[in-house]
């Protein structure tokens, strides 16, 4: 009797695990926000501009226009021109500060002229980018990066020919023409 006891506590101890599902996340999809109302948890949170950057191009570049038509408004300022491209180009708007071209509602470029003269590193900055010092193309009017940072180039223009001051920053998220 008492081996049939031990056997049956034996057999109850070592009931099998709970299932396991890989793949379930620990917290909840849905969480309740502040209006009471359910969101996801992984909503991104609010674009906000860090304080040391002057244009944001690296955010901006690659973002829907009606996306970001604040943000643009805010670090751009005013529009002042628009000028039509062509249907591959799109459309070029200027601003107080700065130019973007557009096609089919996505922004491809970004052109910034800075406050005043700056080292690459430093420009790079301002526009919120990594500061970058090696890697660059050296031509007699601009620094060019390639490839870096999902953009496919990046344009500082020399404030003279040889200069290592540059006095603005132009990015390209894509190149129209290239993808047809």
């Amino acid at each position: 009797m008492t081996w049939l006891l031990s056997t049956l506590l034996a057999l109850t101890a070592c009931s099998p695990p709970d299932p396991v599902l890989s793949g379930i996340p620990d917290q909840p999809l849905l969480v309740p926000k502040a209006d009471g109302t359910e969101g996801s948890s992984n909503e991104p949170a609010p674009y906000v501009k860090p304080d040391d950057v002057y244009v944001d191009v690296r955010h901006l570049c690659g973002q829907r226009l009606d996306a970001v038509r604040i943000e643009l408004n805010e670090q751009l300022g005013n529009r002042q021109n628009v000028r039509e491209l062509g249907a591959v180009d799109g459309r070029e708007i200027q601003f107080i500060r700065g130019t973007i071209r557009e096609v089919e509602g996505t922004i491809y470029m970004v052109s910034v002229p800075l406050i005043e003269p700056m080292y690459r590193r430093v420009a790079l900055q301002q526009t919120g980018y990594p500061a970058f010092s090696g890697g660059v193309i050296r031509l007699s009017n601009e620094f060019r990066i390639n490839n870096s940072w999902d953009h496919r180039r990046i344009r500082m223009k020399r404030v003279a020919r040889d200069a290592e001051m540059v006095s603005e920053v132009e990015a390209w998220r894509w190149i129209p023409r290239d993808r047809q």
